[in-house]
């Protein structure tokens, strides 16, 4: 049996605490330091795992009206208010929405040939990119992806957050099962509980389409309702939230109110922050378990419950 106090020479050494000098690279005292050094090291310090540098944010809900363009001019509120550089894409050329809130976003003809390239191109300017949906040809989402191999074409080092928003309605729901059981794995994906028209989610909280995309990791956020009075103000200006809190002509009142619904939007984005920030951040944890089923609001009268969808 080997013993630690004895010397290389064949004699007995004297124990550590009687041996003199300093002890030797290949000393019993020089290794146990360096294994206690590298215990303490794996308990405190875990080798962090390194993200892709780059992010591409497409809008997967293929129902109109839900909230898609607001929600990413919010998220363009986000960014700027964090300094994050950015572009962002708006294919729907009837309607604009995005560009009319957010003016240095870029059109893109999503039928054109040079769609995938302009967007691969935008990755040479910033790490972040957000594409808002298609349009009158967003019902056809699912066929442009695999008809110009976008998937396939985009860079590896690029991962994609599909973004699906959901209200208290049947379609929109069972279009959020529907992207998810069409691009799977393809990407990461966030959730938007969309509570403009109702301040519950009831039939997505007991859908399949929430258990298929809970399996997928995704994480739910929530947008809040905004009062009509701020809504009609946003209408008129053309302004987002973050324009309207800073612009000096509306109330104090007003303003600060803007401010308020900010803030809370502003707390669920950082639950979902992995997912919708480009950059070469460290995780030594896994993301953030989804956001527990807010507990529904009790009804005036008794109602059947919604079928699964």
């Amino acid at each position: 049996m080997n013993n630690p106090y004895h010397s290389g020479s064949g004699g007995h050494g004297h124990p550590p605490s009687q041996q003199t000098g300093s002890p030797t690279e290949n000393s019993f005292l020089a290794r146990l330091g360096a294994w206690r050094g590298n215990a303490a090291a794996s308990q405190t310090a875990p080798t962090p795992v390194h993200r892709s540098t780059k992010r591409l944010i497409i809008s997967a809900s293929r129902k109109g009206g839900v909230g898609k363009s607001f929600f990413l001019a919010s998220l363009a509120d986000w960014y700027r208010d964090l300094s994050i550089p950015f572009v962002a894409f708006d294919p729907d050329w009837c309607n604009g929405s995005l560009t009319r809130f957010v003016p240095q976003a870029r059109f893109i003809d999503a039928a054109g040939s040079s769609a995938v390239d302009d967007i691969q191109n935008a990755f040479n300017e910033v790490d972040l990119v957000l594409l808002d949906g298609l349009g009158p040809l967003q019902g056809y989402l699912f066929e442009w992806l695999q008809d110009c191999d976008f998937l396939k074409s985009i860079e590896p080092k690029i991962e994609i957050t599909f973004l699906v928003m959901v209200e208290e309605d049947k379609d929109s729901v069972f279009q959020a099962g529907e992207a998810a059981r069409c691009l799977g794995e393809n990407g990461h994906w966030v959730v938007v509980r969309n509570l403009k028209t109702c301040p519950t989610t009831e039939i997505y909280n007991s859908s399949d389409a929430r258990q298929e995309l809970i399996r997928l990791g995704a994480v739910e956020v929530q947008m809040d309702r905004v009062p009509w009075n701020l809504l009609l103000l946003i209408q008129k200006s053309g302004k987002t939230i973050s324009g309207l809190s800073e612009d000096p002509s509306f109330s104090f009142l007003e303003r600060q109110r803007m401010k308020s619904y900010q803030s809370r939007f502003f707390q669920q984005m950082e639950t979902a922050r992995h997912l919708l920030q480009a950059g070469d951040l460290p995780r030594t944890v896994d993301p953030p378990a989804p956001t527990k089923t807010p507990a529904p609001t009790p009804p005036a009268r008794p109602r059947i419950a919604p079928e699964r969808v």
